[in-house]
């Protein structure tokens, strides 16, 4: 919620600074067309648009990651925001930040993939309920991870209903389970192989 206030807050910032550089422009134009907030929202999206495109090249990306490096790294919690956002958008088919259930004790706790580590363990976090965005963090071994095929969003949901949805997560698990039983090997497992 916070990060999504503070998004919100630098777009305003952002529009109130694009509207003393587009009053020149805005002057310019007859009086029924010079809505200097439209103009400012466009020029927005505009470059918006433009550095969209801009990081979809060579350069672009190697700046993006340089950028990504030297600053945003360096902010708490970007990272994990990063892997979330990517999972939301289906954009990151890797292994970080796949929801699972992990075994803690004797319970299945909702939680995400964060690494996986050539030892047979995995660094996973674990939400705390009801806030997805703070948690803890787990290096365990991989029998106890079960990947889940979900989306990363059935997670957060049920992290912040308090544990409202989870039946979705657990007729997940008894999927692979059920899998398992007839021989084909778990998610976690085949994923683990991957990164070998």
């Amino acid at each position: 919620m916070l990060s999504a206030w503070l998004a919100v807050l630098l777009v305003l910032k952002a529009l109130a600074h694009l509207q003393i550089f587009v009053k020149p422009i805005s002057s310019r134009l007859p009086r029924a067309n010079a809505h200097r907030k439209i103009i400012a929202i466009l020029v927005l999206f505009a470059l918006c648009f433009l550095v969209g495109i801009a990081v979809r090249t060579a350069v672009g990306a190697r700046a993006k990651r340089l950028a990504e490096h030297a600053v945003l790294e360096k902010i708490p919690g970007y990272t994990t925001l990063r892997g979330f956002a990517a999972q939301l958008t289906d954009q990151n088919l890797s292994a970080s930040f796949q929801p699972a259930l992990v075994e803690i004790e004797e319970a299945l706790v909702p939680g995400f993939i964060v690494e996986q580590h050539s030892d047979n363990r995995s660094t996973v976090f674990i939400p705390s309920v009801p806030t997805p965005m703070a948690g803890a963090v787990y290096i365990i071994d991989n029998r106890r991870v079960h990947r889940l095929d979900i989306p990363a969003v059935a997670i957060m949901q049920c992290i912040s209903k308090w544990g409202g949805g989870s039946d979705n997560l657990v007729a997940a698990y008894d999927a692979i389970q059920a899998r398992a039983a007839i021989g084909q090997p778990e998610e976690s497992t085949l994923i683990t192989d991957k990164n070998k």
